[in-house]
């Protein structure tokens, strides 16, 4: 069997078993509020980085970064046109948007001055690892045996995280293969913020039919209301809630709600890999 589909059963696999969790609901309900917290200090960025061809980007730009000696913008490039996903201007703009936010060096190879190597920034890696401790906080829940503590403490994370999560990465292994149904959430800007939302709402208001505050709701994930709007709109049309515009509520479908749950579960599954990279915890704290 291929790597790819390896990994990609082995990730399946551990999704189902995180989903089956009782605390599980409790544990995304943590990890919204971690994730809010967060993306509240640089809206505009987060917001960014979670729609899902830019979220590709960035993990290249993490998987070469920490599994190669001397990455370049090329590997980066070469491995976007690769997927099939993402047009050119698309790496080339955000790119740009993450050297200007001041995440990535480049420099001409000393070697070979055609190529432009790449150093991702301190503030890129700050960025990356509280991003990923709003999963790594909930995961500890999940299993009391993990080490959360030590985890969080760790000095060298991002390095041997990435160096493991990269295997999905460079596998071409996408959540959004694995659960089509969010593609109409997470292919937008703020897309697993609003899913996010929605489900979490649902849970707080104990009922599939809530009652939205679409100003609030764009407070929280940092865009245009119109833009929920046409996200909502798009997920109604394929059969995942409906908008009741009069009363100003939306009717969650129980394939909403599943859609969602399986989304959480394979996101964690794939947290869990990387977790994994780590030599600072041991393998007898996770839970198989």
């Amino acid at each position: 069997m291929k790597t790819e589909q390896k990994l990609r059963d082995l990730i399946s696999h551990r999704a189902q078993e995180i989903k089956s969790h009782k605390d599980i609901e409790s544990v995304m309900q943590k990890h919204y509020k971690l994730l809010f917290r967060l993306y509240l200090t640089k809206p505009l960025y987060f917001k960014v980085i979670f729609k899902a061809n830019r979220f590709i980007i960035g993990s290249a730009i993490m998987a070469y970064f920490f599994t190669t000696e001397y990455p370049t913008l090329r590997h980066v490039k070469d491995f976007c046109k690769k997927t099939g996903l993402i047009s050119d201007n698309t790496v080339d703009s955000f790119l740009l948007f993450i050297r200007v936010g001041g995440r990535m060096d480049v420099k001409k190879d000393p070697l070979d001055k055609r190529k432009l190597n790449y150093t991702v920034t301190s503030k890129a890696l700050d960025e990356t690892r509280a991003l990923i401790n709003t999963m790594v906080i909930p995961y500890g829940m999940l299993y009391k045996d993990f080490d959360v503590s030590r985890c969080l403490k760790m000095e060298n994370f991002n390095a041997e995280y990435f160096r493991k999560y990269s295997e999905i990465t460079l596998n071409q292994i996408y959540l959004f293969d694995m659960v089509p149904d969010c593609k109409e959430f997470i292919f937008r800007d703020a897309g697993h913020m609003i899913l996010m939302d929605l489900y979490v709402e649902s849970i707080r208001q104990k009922s599939p039919m809530i009652e939205y505050n679409y100003l609030r709701a764009s407070l929280k994930c940092g865009v245009s209301r119109s833009h929920i709007k046409r996200c909502l709109k798009a997920a109604e049309a394929g059969g995942l809630l409906i908008l009741d515009t009069t009363n100003n509520t939306i009717v969650l479908h129980l394939s909403f709600m599943q859609m969602v749950l399986n989304y959480f579960a394979v996101y964690m599954a794939m947290v869990e890999y990387g977790l994994h990279g780590m030599s600072d915890v041991s393998q007898q704290e996770f839970v198989r």
